[in-house]
């Protein structure tokens, strides 16, 4: 299987063969092995996990669109980061911020936005922790 991932900024890579991939959609988590049905869909704010020969790899995906046809997922995310890029005390203080507003505020607005920052930090801090 290949995969590749692209921003409208960057090619992170073209064509990685992998034996298993795994990714956020807006209907939760989905997992390709060889040979799965073609799909396409919406990406959502999460994980790309891929594994080839037993190595594992993560990237922070924030939302785009994905084609999974012949044997080749292709990603199209909004944004998208290596882990080494992700900046923990940045991610730790966007938590911390968004935090105080889920506490502080009665704006149904102010707390869907504040509650998407809250699980964006929380996300990409599993993987710019290691």
């Amino acid at each position: 299987m290949k995969v590749e991932l692209l921003t409208p900024e960057r090619k992170l890579f073209l064509e990685k063969k992998v034996d298993y991939i795994e990714f956020p959609s807006k209907s939760g988590y989905l997992g390709i092995l060889p040979e799965h049905l073609p799909m396409i869909g919406i990406l959502d704010i999460g994980i790309l996990k891929l594994i080839k020969n037993s190595k594992k790899e993560k990237y922070a995906l924030e939302g785009g669109f994905f084609q999974w046809k012949d044997e080749k997922l292709t990603l199209l995310s909004k944004l998208a980061w290596r882990p080494e890029e992700l900046k923990r005390k940045e991610l730790e203080k966007e938590r911390k911020e968004a935090f105080e507003i889920l506490k502080s505020s009665s704006s149904p607005e102010e707390v869907e936005e504040a509650a998407k920052k809250y699980s964006r930090a929380s996300v990409f801090l599993t993987i710019a922790e290691g």
